[in-house]
């Protein structure tokens, strides 16, 4: 397939809903929407954002023949003033999975050929409507659980993450373009090329990354959810626990010892954040094989987490093997005994008491991740921007010692080593890009994006 082609896809879920969006995009986009379409203002040369009403059917020259699919909306969106900078036409159908499939048929037989993952937003920031990491937001804007997640995603739409490359980008340009002048201008005055100045402004660009850097576990967050995992001894109150969190029975509560056999996950939307919260095995020696098992994926879930609640009933339980803060919890405090010392928090699931002022716990916890940072900076990074970003950190810090140095040639290295790093760094915003970037990019979305 290539950028000649014109492309149709279902904008909107599969299924039965109240309306169906089908786009068209390319060159042939308003060709091929005539051959379909008949309105009364949608001729030759439609108005470009004026929706028609008409009626969609198959093409005349198509086994079908004009057979009438559903009486819709067209909008046609004229080059470049649409999403992917082409000429663009949606029509808005009545939902349904007859009317949308019949619809997407007709378009193919009239010409256009179905969209990959992707492609919309990829055509998008091929044409220039988009950098890299905006195409990306657009992804994670669409995915959003949490009304945090979707602010941020908004905020790196408008350019947020873009802005602070640019930060890091352009001083080094300066830089590159002096140590470049100075090959060519040899006897000009003027180019200021001392080893300590270069030193302060690659280190200052690896302030800058840091900053950036130190927002990624904000991004994962967001994206992905709070990972919060409950863990304790058999019987300590885990599940209720876990069900008074959620404000509903998932988790099966028995006094039985050893009643949670697996882990059970579920997701729950606090203050516009999501967290994902594990009820896991109870810890204990001596368990039989199935329960074992049970215990070791525990052990893995702990390890995993971004939040512990270490849960007991009485005694605080034992340290918990895990790099995650830990929040300790006596559950079951409505049956008396110890006052709760020790623990961060103290709970019942059965009156509710301390279930909010854990909730409080946690989301202090999340705030000092630097979520609120990032959502009004809109700098959500993803594995791929840290990957890239600490790549360049590690080179710009050699590049420290080689600036130091008096070498010969050591000044046209410095020059060569820092082109490749903005070369890496270009690839973050998309300003430097390959096809396999872009596969890699655009094959996580959806169709219709």
């Amino acid at each position: 397939m290539t950028d000649e082609s014109t492309i149709v896809a279902l904008a909107t879920p599969e299924g039965s809903g109240g309306l169906a969006v089908v786009r068209l995009s390319g060159p042939d986009a308003i060709t091929i929407a005539r051959r379909v379409f008949r309105g009364r203002e949608f001729g030759e040369s439609p108005a470009s954002h004026k929706i028609v009403y008409g009626i969609l059917s198959y093409p005349v020259d198509s086994e079908q023949s004009g057979c009438e699919i559903d009486r819709c909306l067209a909008l046609p969106l004229r080059a470049p003033r649409s999403y992917t900078g082409e000429d663009t036409v949606e029509f808005h159908c009545h939902g349904g999975r007859a009317v949308a499939r019949q619809a997407l048929a007709a378009c193919r037989l009239a010409g256009a050929v179905p969209a990959g993952p992707g492609e919309f937003t990829r055509r998008a920031f091929l044409n220039g409507k988009l950098s890299l990491d905006q195409a990306e937001a657009v992804a994670d804007l669409v995915a959003a659980e949490g009304e945090q997640a979707a602010r941020a995603a908004l905020s790196q739409l408008r350019g947020g993450l873009d802005d602070q490359l640019r930060e890091v980008e352009t001083p080094l340009l300066d830089l590159l373009a002096r140590i470049e002048g100075s090959f060519e201008f040899v006897d000009e005055d003027g180019v200021d090329l001392a080893p300590s100045r270069i030193t302060a402004e690659i280190e200052a660009a690896v302030a800058a990354i840091d900053r950036l850097l130190a927002m990624a576990p904000a991004g994962r967050l967001l994206r992905d959810g709070v990972q919060v995992v409950l863990a304790g001894p058999v019987n300590a109150g885990k599940s209720a626990l876990f069900n008074a969190l959620l404000g509903e029975d998932r988790a099966i509560v028995d006094a039985e010892a050893g009643t949670t056999r697996d882990v059970v996950s579920a997701r729950v939307v606090r203050d516009g954040v999501v967290y994902v919260l594990h009820d896991t095995a109870g810890l204990r020696e001596g368990s039989g094989r199935i329960e074992g098992k049970g215990i070791a994926r525990t052990q893995r879930q702990v390890a995993a987490a971004d939040l512990v609640l270490a849960v007991a009933d009485k005694d605080p339980p034992t340290v918990l093997d895990t790099a995650a803060p830990v929040i300790t919890v006596r559950a079951k405090a409505d049956l008396g005994g110890a006052e709760g010392g020790g623990f961060d928090a103290v709970t019942s699931s059965v009156t509710g008491a301390g279930i909010a002022d854990l909730w409080a716990r946690l989301a202090a916890e999340v705030a000092r991740r630097g979520v609120t940072e990032a959502v009004a900076m809109g700098v959500v990074l993803n594995e791929r921007h840290a990957a890239r970003l600490a790549s360049c950190r590690g080179e710009l810090v050699e590049l420290t010692a080689l600036a130091r140095s008096e070498a010969a040639g050591a000044t046209e290295v410095l020059g060569t080593m820092l082109g490749s790093i903005l070369g890496r760094l270009g690839e973050v915003s998309g300003r430097v890009f390959s096809e396999h970037l872009l596969d890699a990019v655009f094959r996580k979305f959806c169709v219709g994006k």
